[in-house]
């Protein structure tokens, strides 16, 4: 975890669409600044890692897991940011097997953390910070043209309550696929931003304020369970129950007044959330992992690829063949002795046709 009088650990973001921002860019930025802000090294890379510097691993999940197959595991986190129990994340699922494998496991949530030690796995909680550092977009000034904006896959419930919203008379937009630097400016179109849960575990889902915290809008959402490292009930984001969320939406966009507040509040609870003691416990797993394998090993699609390289380039050239190798022939009547083979043969064949006719 130490070079040259250095603390590092970087973070490695899986993402098959990279450099394009995917689901986890924004918090794995946001790791990496708090990373840095405790002090330490930390560089924020896609899909790879150097070998030489210590990783935590963000987005490896089905059926991405085959990414990390190479990492040594003496010197990697994975973190999940999963929300464990719930949908396809339970006892059956193989992800959670596949948890088991890795020595040091982080996650962002103390209910995913009590989960996991139930099933044997020993995980940290390490909290995602918001940071300033991913306020994109700096030259779209905010205009808002929307009442709110979502952004999330499309499930009943979330369907329904965007359109209570509407029937309300709110203008809203929703906004599927977009991410980082690609998401900002549906919410600079935005007043204010709102979070309805996709799960019932209500898990409070810091990654989708990480950006609207930044970027300084009011948040709204659906009331939550909330980690006890990092709280949240006085955040300066407003909490209601499901079927209360269009009057809180109405509610904060009524009083524009009260959003500058709500906006300090939310980025000086970020600042009071505790991060340093967490990596300091991450760091003490990781000092402490075996180097191994996490279960079996597997070759990751770079080296299968690199593999095919190697075998293509020790075959000839295109346009030089091979020539085959020669059979042995077997041609009656050539060769060192065939002709007089053939002439013994003939010889003895009418011998035996004059016998059997003068036998007759």
């Amino acid at each position: 975890m130490a070079a040259g009088g250095h603390r590092i650990l970087d973070v490695v973001e899986i993402n098959p669409y990279a450099p394009r921002p995917h689901a986890f860019t924004e918090s794995a930025l946001c790791l990496r600044d708090a990373i840095r802000r405790a002090g330490w090294d930390s560089e924020h890379r896609f899909n790879q890692r150097d070998a030489a510097r210590p990783c935590i691993v963000m987005g490896a999940v089905p059926p991405r897991l085959d990414a990390v197959a190479a990492f040594d595991p003496a010197t990697t986190v994975i973190f999940n940011f999963e929300q464990l129990g719930t949908g396809s994340y339970n006892d059956h699922s193989p992800f959670i097997d596949w948890l088991r494998r890795w020595p040091v496991v982080a996650d962002y949530h103390s209910a995913n953390i009590e989960w996991l030690a139930r099933r044997g796995i020993d995980a940290v909680e390490l909290p995602i910070v918001p940071s300033l550092g991913i306020a994109w977009r700096p030259d779209l000034a905010h205009e808002p043209v929307n009442d709110v904006v979502f952004f999330g896959t499309p499930n009943p419930r979330r369907e329904r309550l965007v359109g209570e919203l509407r029937e309300a008379g709110l203008t809203v937009e929703w906004v599927v696929g977009a991410f980082g630097e690609e998401l900002a400016p549906a919410l600079k179109r935005a007043r204010i931003v709102l979070n309805v849960h996709f799960y019932e575990a209500a898990l409070f889902p810091i990654a989708r304020f990480l950006q609207a915290i930044a970027l300084g809008l009011p948040c709204v959402c659906e009331d939550s369970v909330f980690s006890r490292r990092t709280g949240a009930a006085k955040s300066g984001i407003v909490f209601a129950p499901y079927g209360e969320l269009v009057d809180a939406c109405r509610d904060v966009l009524a009083d524009p007044a009260s959003w500058p507040a709500r906006v300090d509040a939310m980025r000086r609870w970020a600042g009071r959330i505790e991060f340093a003691g967490a990596l300091e416990t991450v760091s003490r797993r990781l000092q402490s992992a075996p180097s191994a394998a996490p279960g079996e090993e597997r070759l990751t699609n770079d080296e299968i690829e690199r593999l095919l390289l190697e075998d293509e380039s020790a075959l000839p050239p295109e346009g030089e063949h091979v020539q085959p190798f020669k059979l042995v022939e077997r041609t009656p009547g050539k060769g060192r002795y065939g002709v007089w083979i053939v002439v013994l043969m003939l010889v003895f064949s009418f011998y035996t046709i004059w016998v059997s006719m003068v036998q007759r």
